[in-house]
């Protein structure tokens, strides 16, 4: 920890450095602010003392069931107050949460299983079929499911709900601030999705750091309708919400028309937002109500078209503050009231950036070139990949994480972001690997090869697009890929536009010159899937 962030976050943690733990953390808010709401979930109210009583019953089931320190659980799940319950439960044991996008399936959901050696699932009850296709005729060691209410659970499974009955303390085991709490598996690389080990301080010391930057108080309400199997409503909601004393609502999911009517029910103050939630809420019918009766200051998030922001300001009364950040350490920020419109903002206290060129040479202000970022404390461990060393030490590169993103830096310092340049999509908040949409796509029988890469999308960020070549005599229609798409990869990651090509231009190695397709992008004879399904 930087010198000065000893004496600022004194007031928000008593604990010493070397017990700093999620599963204290939790402990020390309860007894703070006994009585005291702390999450808002649709008519629920629960207090920080609740939170830290269900935790603690959670953690008793779990060891109830064998589970150990270092274990590793998976969590799939919605956006539910559980969710938070046994993510905290996870932490007191010592186990490690090995968080399950809802929308993983198939083969990316297999090979998650296995690569992160997830001894046992907690899982709602819709999500069994496609967890145990993923499975494929292996068996975890337990399953725990959160019932819809419409049916009892399945046999050989346990009801999540008794959970929640057994005794309200729990004596954790001795767990270091260092010691893994999560491995949260992150997509943007050319390869396969890898593993991130997140530490219990890390996690604390970006919460502490995000309050600092942003200027939060105890009065905050943060509200966030993204998935909490996600790092964003993780590291920038709950545990900020937490460490300032503050409350925390949270939505079921994003949705246009239910989004204003809960930031005003729940009074929230800021909320976290993706490129495409700012786009779709602007592209909504303007009424009577936009920019009144809410308390929102500021709204914080990635990816928001700049050409819209200042008309979203004027129309919803709020500010708009980008910041950039990834799954594996660093960021740059805008702040409230310190911003430039179209930037990412600059580099925070406790990280610096540059613009390198790809033999690392510096680049002057107004070029073009890879963001590279590094802590400002040198002690600081920032990038470790579960069982991939040879990975960890390729993205930290002589002490500098490598982001993979192109960037510009102006003469005030501020950052822009201009592309990529790793073999990755970005779209509506999800970092999508092309490479796993094409190991899909190259399976179907009908497909010799596919090209998988990013195009502009209108709602902000990025679109999915395949080149596909069939085997000679084969045919296939993209609605029939798509089908196929929609059956064996998640949602997000699903192409909106497919385009057959005789061959896709090739390297005299035989290597895909992608920047071709990506200058080509949609032409009159590509098929788009929302065309079709409008």
């Amino acid at each position: 920890m930087l010198e000065n962030e000893k004496d600022w976050g004194a007031d928000l943690i008593s604990l010493p450095r070397d017990q700093w733990t999620l599963g204290n953390l939790l402990a020390e808010k309860a007894k703070r602010n006994k009585g005291k709401t702390f999450l808002l979930f649709k008519d629920q109210a629960i207090t920080f003392d609740e939170f830290e009583s269900k935790a603690n019953q959670a953690a008793h089931a779990l060891t109830a069931l064998g589970i150990k320190k270092g274990d590793k659980i998976g969590v799939l799940l919605a956006n539910c107050p559980e969710y938070l319950f046994v993510w905290f439960a996870i932490s007191k044991i010592g186990a490690v949460m090995v968080p399950f996008n809802i929308e993983w399936k198939g083969e990316i959901l297999s090979y998650i299983l296995t690569h992160s050696d997830t001894r046992g699932a907690i899982v709602q009850q819709d999500l069994m079929p496609q967890l145990k296709e993923a499975l494929a005729g292996r068996d975890l060691d337990f399953y725990v499911v959160k019932s819809d209410g419409n049916a009892p659970v399945p046999d050989g499974t346990r009801d999540l709900k008794d959970f929640f009955m057994g005794p309200d303390t729990f004596t954790s085991p001795a767990i270091a601030p260092e010691d893994p709490f999560q491995i949260m598996y992150t997509s943007g690389t050319t390869g396969r999705s890898k593993g991130v080990l997140r530490s219990h301080e890390y996690v604390m010391l970006r919460a502490l750091r995000a309050l600092r930057v942003f200027g939060y108080t105890p009065e905050d309400i943060f509200y966030t309708a993204l998935p909490m199997y996600h790092g964003n409503a993780q590291n920038l909601t709950t545990l900020p919400a937490l460490f300032i004393n503050g409350k925390m609502a949270l939505g079921v999911r994003f949705s246009a028309s239910q989004f204003w009517e809960d930031i005003r029910k729940h009074k929230a103050t800021t909320f976290n937002y993706i490129g495409a939630m700012i786009a779709i809420l602007y592209k909504a019918p303007p009424t009577n109500q936009d920019g009144k009766n809410h308390h929102v200051r500021f709204a914080r998030g990635a990816g928001a078209p700049a050409d819209l922001i200042p008309d979203f300001e004027r129309r919803f009364n709020l500010e708009i503050v980008e910041s950039y950040g990834t799954t594996e350490g660093g960021s740059i920020n805008n702040r409230p009231g310190d911003r430039k419109i179209g930037s990412m903002g600059r580099p925070p206290y406790y990280n610096e950036a540059k613009v390198v060129d790809d033999d690392d040479n510096d680049l002057p202000a107004g070029n073009v070139g890879e963001m590279i970022i590094r802590p400002t404390d040198p002690t600081e461990i920032w990038v470790e990949y579960y069982k991939e060393p040879d990975a960890t030490d390729e993205k930290m590169k002589d002490g500098w994480f490598r982001s993979g993103d192109l960037a510009m830096v102006d003469e005030d310092g501020f950052f822009f972001f201009k592309g990529r340049k790793k073999d990755a999509i970005r779209r509506r908040g999800e970092n999508v690997s092309a490479q796993e949409v094409e190991m899909v796509i190259d399976r179907h029988p009908a497909v010799m090869e596919s090209s998988v890469f990013g195009v502009p999308s209108e709602l902000s960020e990025e679109d999915i697009m395949a080149a596909v070549v069939l085997k000679p005599g084969q045919a296939l229609s993209p609605e029939q890929l798509i089908e196929y798409c929609q059956k064996n990869m998640a949602r997000f990651m699903v192409p909106r536009y497919v385009e057959f090509l005789e061959e896709l231009p090739k390297t005299p190695t035989f290597r895909t010159e992608k920047y071709k397709l990506v200058k080509r992008g949609v032409t009159a004879t590509t098929w788009d899937r929302e065309k079709i399904t409008r």
